[in-house]
């Protein structure tokens, strides 16, 4: 996945390529599937590389490098048009300007040019390849404050970026002087890259932290290799790291605002910390005392921050043993006026329920539409559905997971998790059949399909045939729109699919139905900085279903309506125009007697008579 961050990532192939073209493009892909930004070649005529008369030891060592990789203007070509298919830019460097010529016409159709270390002070090749109208880094390794002065100051405004460089093969930790960097950048007032040659690659993550916003270091096949630069270069592994940090950098180092915690901490929370149970059943109007009490996991309830003011108060509802003491058990059952219930069927609002909890739900918020959130082993299970109210309008959100370790992946190459997914996704088909037959309306299934195996032509057109066979059975199966980072078994998974804009534009393309997650469309503009008006306007046509909730920064998702960041409530009221299901999707809203959706209905009512 191309590299999308403001610190580009450069591998340079230089001439790791040792002379041949396959090892060039086989550098090339590696440094593509790494997540690079760009790649960068150097180019010499071997007629004016080196002076006819070799004398030193040294001297023979570089013209016999310089000989044995060299590659012609052609080929360097023929690898750039091969960098451009993938989407990479590509670069070259130059050590003089006759060398430029022999391009001819296609050295437009490189993206950058760099003069080396060596050449800082070659005035006449700077000024050659500014005038080509492309960006030219320029590095300083192994000249002095003077020489760089000299060289930098006669330069435009714009089109250049000063490289810290130091000029050994490798350089070793105590000698990469990173401070220089900052040097550079107050005293030439522009951004600054680093071109590392250091034997630690971690290096570069510090030169990031320092501000470096272009990384240049050598990519190789095998760091042992012989032959001048592989011993500073990196594997693909290596830029596979850097690349991670590199696209996450500004959001690892932010956080330098109030402390929002994200969903992954609020489910760990909530299942590895305790809050206090009923040791016995408990009547209407018991005055709680500590004896009635156990602390027990899961936290749903109140905790040890808070009890002290419940104790010694009247309970307004019975309590059974082993039930979560909370808040709402000390408050007057608080029902939504009727304009308000009106206000919910009339925009096809809908409540996540599980089966056990559809009838408390269902009673404490008449609106008529409920969707399934069923777990794996409910699926599986039998489920009676004449038990059901046939009035209401149901959807089902189909299981993430379809065991305790497995994601849903259909097209896994795992026989057992393919065959286990295609069990679970029938399942939930066939309930849907039951409940549209029960209650002689559309039945959605909504699915978190967040696994991509090789590209993303190739997701959507699996799940474009799969998905169309359930519609040819009456029911349709819907892809929800998903996160950057998803909350999977306890932890953060990075998601590479049904998030960005290029995704929107597939799904027109195939012509899918999707679920918009209004909460992960917010996550995934704070990551991606994209538009959601350009992906809602993309994706008009395409949405079937809806989910709704508030979100803020990267990672916290599900906030109640309006306590996310202030442009989110437009795209809300956007949400609320579209007919079809929307389910609200608050975290924990069923808790405390359906406190959180209470408000968070009455929120939404209040949006939508501010827009109508």
């Amino acid at each position: 996945m191309k590299n999308n961050s403001k610190i580009k990532i450069i591998a340079e192939i230089g001439i790791n390529h040792n002379g041949l073209e396959e090892i060039g493009k086989q550098l090339i892909t590696l440094a593509f599937k790494s997540g690079v930004h760009a790649v960068k070649f150097q180019y010499r005529n071997l007629e004016n590389a080196y002076s006819d008369t070799v004398r030193e030891i040294g001297d023979e060592i570089l013209l016999n490098e310089i000989n044995n990789n060299y590659l012609s203007p052609k080929q360097l070509y023929r690898l750039a048009q091969y960098s451009k298919s993938l989407g990479l830019e590509i670069g070259i460097s130059f050590f003089d300007v006759k060398d430029i010529l022999d391009f001819g016409e296609d050295i437009a159709f490189f993206d950058f040019y760099k003069t080396p270390s060596v050449e800082l002070t070659n005035i006449s090749l700077i000024d050659t390849l500014i005038k080509l109208g492309k960006h030219v880094y320029i590095s300083t390794g192994a000249h002095n404050e003077d020489e760089i002065d000299s060289a930098f100051k006669r330069l435009p405004k714009n089109g250049w970026t000063p490289m810290h460089c130091i000029s050994n093969y490798p350089v070793n930790i105590q000698n990469a002087r990173l401070g220089y960097i900052q040097h550079l950048k107050n005293k030439w007032h522009r951004e600054v890259g680093y071109s590392s040659h250091d034997d630690k690659w971690e290096v570069c993550l510090i030169a990031m932290q320092m501000g470096a916003t272009v990384i240049e270091r050598h990519i190789t096949l095998d760091i042992s290799s012989k032959g001048l630069d592989h011993s500073s270069s990196s594997t693909a592994n290596h830029f596979k790291k850097i690349s991670k940090f590199a696209s996450n950098f500004k959001i690892l180092l932010g956080g330098n605002i109030d402390r929002v915690p994200n969903q992954g901490e609020l489910l760990n929370r909530q299942n590895l910390g305790r809050s206090y149970f009923a040791a016995k059943n408990l009547p209407l109007n018991h005055i709680l005392q500590p004896a009635d009490l156990v602390y027990r996991a899961p936290n749903i309830g109140i905790n040890k921050t808070n009890i002290d003011k419940y104790l010694l108060k009247p309970l307004h509802v019975n309590i059974r043993k082993g039930d979560a003491i909370t808040h709402s058990a000390f408050q007057k059952e608080i029902t939504l006026p009727s304009h308000i219930i009106d206000f919910a069927k009339k925009i096809g609002l809908s409540l996540p329920v599980r089966l056990h909890d559809l009838d408390d739900i269902e009673k404490l918020f008449p609106i008529g539409t409920f969707e399934f959130h069923l777990s794996f082993g409910e699926i599986l299970s039998k489920i009676d559905v004449k038990k059901l109210n046939s009035s209401n309008k149901y959807s089902i959100h189909l299981p993430d997971y379809i065991n305790s370790t497995q994601l849903m992946d259909p097209f896994s190459e795992d026989d057992d998790q393919k065959l286990n997914s295609l069990k679970i996704l029938d399942r939930t088909v066939a309930l849907a059949e039951q409940l549209q037959e029960l209650t002689g309306s559309n039945v959605p299934v909504v699915g978190s399909f967040s696994v991509v195996h090789s590209n993303r032509d190739s997701y959507f057109s699996e799940y474009s045939k799969l998905l169309g066979n359930y519609q040819k059975q009456g029911v349709e199966v819907i892809p929800q729109w998903l996160p950057p980072i998803a909350w999977y078994f306890g932890g953060s998974v990075d998601l590479h699919i049904m998030n960005d804009i290029s995704d929107a534009k597939l799904i027109q393309e195939y012509d899918l139905g999707v679920c918009l997650d209004v909460c992960h469309m917010i996550l995934g503009r704070n990551y991606f900085d994209f538009s959601t008006d350009k992906i809602m306007k993309t994706l008009n046509d395409q949405i079937r279903h809806i989910h709704i909730a508030d979100a803020i920064g990267i990672d916290g998702e599900g906030l109640a309506i309006g306590s996310g960041e202030p442009e989110n409530i437009s795209l809300i009221k956007k949400a609320l125009d579209f007919k079809c299901i929307k389910v609200l999707e608050v975290w924990q809203g069923h808790f405390d007697q359906g406190a959180g959706f209470r408000s968070a209905i009455l929120k939404l009512a209040e949006i939508y008579d501010d827009e109508n």
